[in-house]
């Protein structure tokens, strides 16, 4: 598979950015170029007031939509900023579209006062207005505890719909709340706005469809290490993928529950045999879904993907490249490790993996094999636990690190606590930011 440029990435997202900005600057002219006849007997002060909450209020309702995109697995979007990016825009997007609408909110009252709030059956338009803002604080902050309080799968369930139903609600406050959409260009500019959003929806459930691969039958079944499992998928030929991407996968069969969770490919395109029939993954058996897994259950799978810009092929490639992987986020630095033991022009390797204890580390011989493959790989275990144990800190990465050029790439994958570090570490180490890429383990 062949993934954007760097260049190409960046022509897209700047067209992107001007898009929202450009819709963004046309919803704000409304209450000024189109006022409300709540705007025609206010002047002075109050009115800019009354304006400026109004701009606050369509600013927020375009970012909601945008909001509902972020999360629709659309590939050209994930070939552009890559869905771990896309779900962190979405977290930031969120609290943006609460702070704006509770300012809007702030602002459409003050010039009325408090002895004049719009409470009563004639005033539902605001009252639901008010309740989406209640609604929206509400969601946002179930989200921030989502893995205390609700199982990913359900979540995953919930989310969706309600973001669905809250912006029909918000369609229908916005053309009940403000005559300036009853008629002429602030209706039909809303009318194209919200079809296109539709469709975009339907042409990103449509592309998911297609994408999905169903009844895959699980070919091979191992217990790779103490609590990681690896399961081998064969894939259609048609399959493609670059290494270090993941995809979304559910089992069926076995008593195991259906539902759907990413991971990582830890198999390459090109290992061992050119576009091998199956890919493979290793799971981790740590949490209420996947500690029901082993070897044995899984007699079919669905598939969605691959995504992700984690991986070598997204950029050129530099002299050297540096993978440090922390437990079980060894899965897509494998990937790539394996894909460029196949390859003539491989830059030089080293393999930093930090593990507990030497009963986690499962790749003993297959990192045997890789390094007869790969004379220029260089690889370091790191154990954290135990007697002697030692965490990666900024001193032993720069002892590890001596020789690595200052134009290296580094990969970090593990828990989002030590990636954190290592890319402080590295940074202060003098190691360029834009040099480090990381993959997080949830979306």
């Amino acid at each position: 598979m062949r993934l954007l440029s760097p260049t190409r990435r960046t022509i897209f997202s700047f067209a992107s950015i001007l898009l929202v900005v450009a819709v963004l600057g046309c919803a704000a002219t409304i209450p000024f170029v189109w006022p409300s006849t709540s705007l025609w007997y206010k002047t002075g002060s109050d009115k800019l007031v009354l304006q400026i909450g109004k701009v606050f209020g369509l600013c927020a309702a375009v970012l909601f939509f945008v909001q509902i995109l972020l999360v629709q697995r659309l590939v050209i979007f994930d070939r552009i900023w890559g869905l771990d990016r896309l779900s962190f825009f979405h977290r930031i997007n969120s609290f943006l579209i609460l702070a704006l609408a509770i300012t809007h909110s702030g602002l459409v009252i003050l010039p009325e006062g408090l002895d004049n709030l719009p409470i009563g059956r004639e005033f539902w338009p605001e009252m639901v207005g008010a309740a989406l803002v209640i609604t929206l604080a509400f969601f946002i902050a179930v989200a921030l505890y989502r893995r205390r309080l609700l199982a990913y799968d359900v979540w995953r369930k919930v989310h969706r719909p309600v973001g669905y139903l809250l912006a029909v609600v918000l369609i229908i406050h916005i053309f009940n709340v403000s005559d300036s959409f009853e008629t002429g260009v602030p209706r039909g500019g809303l009318w194209v706005f919200i079809g296109a959003i539709v469709l975009t929806i339907i042409l990103a459930k449509y592309l998911t469809a297609r994408m999905t691969l169903k009844q895959l039958p699980v070919s091979a079944g191992r217990q790779a290490g103490e609590g990681v499992v690896g399961l081998r998928i064969e894939v259609p030929s048609s399959f493609s993928y670059a290494p270090g991407q993941f995809a979304f996968l559910s089992l069926h069969g076995g008593g195991i529950a259906p539902e759907t969770h990413p991971f990582s490919i830890s198999s390459a395109p090109d290992f061992p045999t050119k576009r091998s029939s199956s890919i493979e993954f290793f799971i981790k058996q740590c949490g209420d879904w996947t500690s029901t897994i082993t070897p044995e259950t899984g007699l079919q799978a669905s598939l969605t993907g691959p995504f992700g810009l984690f991986s070598y092929k997204a950029r050129p490639l530099p002299p050297m490249i540096v993978c440090i992987g922390g437990g079980i986020g060894i899965t897509p630095l494998l990937s790539m490790i394996r894909q460029l033991s196949t390859e003539q022009d491989a830059p030089k390797l080293m393999l930093v993996w930090s593990v507990t204890r030497k009963s986690d580390m499962f790749l003993s011989e297959e990192l045997t094999e890789l390094q007869s493959r790969l004379p220029f790989l260089h690889t370091h275990i790191i154990y954290t636990g135990g007697e002697g144990g030692r965490r990666l800190h900024e001193e032993s990465l720069s002892a590890l690190l001596k020789d690595v050029p200052d134009n290296s790439h580094f990969y970090i994958c593990g828990p989002e606590p030590m990636m954190s570090d290592i890319r402080g570490h590295l940074q202060q180490l003098r190691y360029l930011r834009k040099s480090i890429f990381w993959e997080r383990f949830s979306l």
